[in-house]
């Protein structure tokens, strides 16, 4: 076959593996409620016929990325590396696959980026996602700046759903929902739900997470405003970010071929994933069935679709994964447990999972009867091992203070046949009267967890 066949064939190897597609509950439990309708259809940009065969067309097929062409601009006007950020994050072909001497990753030109110069690297659809964006890196905790020296670029844009890491780019491409503050900013972001939506709605069974504010309040509940989206926010970039700094850890900035396509450097060394998945393996195959079918469009089967929530919970709470979202790859295991220890270090999140059931229209938590749960179990003694193997490769300056941080915290059981609403109260002292309103009967995501 010609080179640039095997480009091709060896770039989407590597994008099936690390695509990303965790949409980022941050991760679960942190994913949207579903938004309000726009009261007027997203208007697509109209843009004269482009036959040019763009790299991403071809890795996502059903989506259509001729909007996000046709308005990226860098976030800094003047920029003067924006034209090189465009191609080598959006307008990518067989022609010009780019390397870090081309846009390197941040972490390669220096070794703490500050706000200005992880705004260098934003591209964005809409002006008002740079302000908001500028704003909410001013909000971010240090180690949340820290390790964004391992992307080269970040992709704000209207039409991107779900948020995904590409390490054929190097960058992360986020979806703007958990951006807007104003009606007005809103409706300029396309509704089109993630494809994923429905894939779970084959089960009995459901498998809810929330992160929990001061042991009464699921933070989806809060009054959107700068401090709660930069908080959720921050769940979608640790989550986003893990993927980055799992392709290309900081130990190995200096080591990285510059001068080969990214997907090549990516490709050629071991990832901490891998060796979590070596060294502390999930090992349930009927998780991994059933999360195939919910996160990968596997074909189901018709056993499984008879199984209950006690059969699911049975079976989970005997594996080491912190959640349901972790069966879907061994990169979706590093990003789930990094995401939930970084955002109880930098925010003090509790963060629950159960297994509950399905009822045929859910709408509120309290439609959620829960078969188990579990608040804070990455903490428990099997799984915490996991999370500190990582946390050393990913971020190791803060890998001892996090793991000394969790060392004291002990993981705590749902009440069976409550509901999940309910179950935020996880200590039978607790008094409801606590609650936020709005946090009793929290409305709940579509099927698939937008996680992060």
């Amino acid at each position: 076959m010609g080179q640039q066949q095997f480009h091709i064939q060896r770039l989407g190897a590597v994008l099936v593996l690390v695509i990303g597609l965790c949409a980022c509950g941050g991760g679960g439990g942190s994913s949207a409620a579903p938004r309000p309708q726009p009261s007027q259809p997203v208007v697509q940009p109209v843009t004269p016929p482009d036959t040019t065969a763009y790299i991403m067309d071809q890795f996502f097929p059903d989506k259509n990325f001729a909007g996000l062409r046709s308005l990226v601009r860098a976030a800094n006007p003047g920029n003067p590396i924006a034209n090189t950020l465009i191609n080598c994050t959006v307008l990518m072909t067989e022609d010009n696959l780019c390397s870090f001497n081309q846009i390197p990753l941040l972490g390669m030109e220096t070794s703490a980026p500050i706000v200005d110069q992880i705004m260098d690297r934003v591209l964005v659809s809409h002006d008002w996602m740079a302000v908001r964006m500028r704003d909410v890196f001013a909000q971010m905790p240090p180690e949340l700046l820290l390790i964004m020296r391992g992307i080269t670029a970040i992709v704000i844009s209207y039409d991107i759903r779900p948020s995904f890491y590409w390490s054929g780019s190097g960058a992360i491409y986020i979806d703007p929902d958990r951006l807007w503050l104003s009606t007005v900013e809103q409706l300029t972001i396309d509704p089109t739900p993630d494809y994923r939506a429905d894939l779970g709605n084959v089960f009995q069974f459901y498998m809810p997470g929330r992160y929990v504010a001061n042991g009464d309040t699921d933070i989806r509940s809060l009054n959107r405003d700068l401090n709660s989206i930069s908080m959720r926010l921050a769940g979608l970039f640790y989550h986003e970010l893990a993927h980055a700094n799992d392709f290309y850890p900081p130990g190995s900035l200096a080591t990285i071929d510059r001068t080969v396509p990214m997907y090549m450097a990516a490709a050629t060394r071991g990832l901490p994933s891998n060796l979590l998945q070596g060294t502390f393996p999930l090992t349930s195959v009927l998780m991994n069935r059933l999360a195939g079918v919910s996160f990968r469009s596997d074909t189901v089967r018709l056993a499984d679709q008879s199984l209950t929530a006690e059969d699911v919970a049975a079976e989970f709470q005997l594996d080491v994964a912190n959640d349901f979202y972790s069966y879907s790859s061994s990169r979706e295991d590093l990003a789930m447990l990094f995401e939930e220890v970084m955002m109880y270090y930098s925010y003090g999140l509790d963060r629950d999972v159960a297994v509950t059931d399905l009822p045929a229209n859910l709408e509120f938590c309290s439609q959620l009867r829960v078969a188990w749960g579990q608040r804070n179990r990455v903490a428990q003694s099997n799984i915490l091992p996991r999370a500190t193997l990582i946390l050393e490769a990913v971020l190791p300056e803060f890998a001892a203070a996090v793991t000394l941080q969790l060392d004291d915290v002990v993981p705590t059981q749902m009440r069976v046949d409550e509901d999940f609403c309910a179950n935020i109260l996880v200590s039978p002292s607790a008094t409801r009267s606590l609650m936020l309103p709005g946090a009793v009967n929290t409305q709940m995501p579509p099927l698939f967890q937008t996680y992060l």
